[in-house]
């Protein structure tokens, strides 16, 4: 019985290790991108339910750099790529939790200076680890 939950497990992990898994964190990576346009028209446009569609849109794909999936795209060497990643994601989910509250209090310039933070930790990953 424990041979075959070990090789169950192994099984698992093997299918959600595949390149598909790693299509999927690429295609959230693009979805961050279009939460992030979004998030920017609507905050210039002062439409506060779009702003937040777009927060929880790139809250959703945010599970993906929280988990150690977010590997299979880094650069293997490059060792400090996977904890930056991991505090980027955190500042991500904190900036953008910090947003969300912003909105519903009306402070607008306060949820455009998250946005703006939100921006600069995406271009600082990007910076660092794809090497710009």
């Amino acid at each position: 019985m424990k041979k075959i939950l070990f090789t169950l497990a192994v099984a698992a992990t093997m299918v959600w290790a595949s390149p598909d898994r790693q299509a999927q964190i690429m295609a959230d990576m693009r979805e961050m991108l279009v939460a992030m346009e979004e998030i920017q028209r609507a905050g210039l446009y002062s439409s506060t339910q779009e702003m937040k569609a777009g927060v929880k849109k790139l809250q959703k794909t945010l599970k993906s750099l929280e988990s150690d999936d977010v590997k299979l795209i880094l650069p293997k060497d490059q060792v400090y790529a996977y904890q930056f990643a991991q505090k980027t994601a955190r500042m991500l989910r904190t900036y953008s939790d910090d947003m969300i509250v912003s909105i519903e209090a009306n402070r607008m310039d306060d949820a455009l200076e998250d946005y703006t933070q939100l921006l600069k930790q995406c271009t600082s990953c990007h910076i660092r680890i794809r090497n710009w």
